[in-house]
């Protein structure tokens, strides 16, 4: 499936959070966006491809230990990417 139905949803919450989206790494399609914190520590988030229903899990990670996944549907998926970014943030 392609990430064609989640993003709408997805670069409008990024435009609100001021977040670039990544969609190609080594030439394979993704979604991924990078989070700096305001004493320049890097993070992540980023999405599995989703299946036919919509379904995909938004991932968190700070690079080294700590790492979030979070189970998101289509009518939930808003609230999955907002969830992840709080947690990022969280470890500011």
């Amino acid at each position: 499936m392609s990430y064609e139905m989640l993003d709408p949803i997805l670069e409008r919450w990024a435009r609100e959070h001021n977040l670039h989206v990544s969609t190609i790494y080594k030439d394979e399609e993704v979604r991924s966006i990078g989070v700096v914190s305001p004493h320049g520590k890097s993070f992540q988030l980023w999405l599995d491809e989703p299946e036919g229903n919509g379904r995909t899990v938004v991932h968190v990670w700070d690079y080294r230990k700590r790492r979030c996944d979070f189970a998101a549907g289509m009518s939930d998926f808003e609230s999955q990417l907002e969830r992840g970014y709080s947690e990022i943030k969280s470890w500011f």
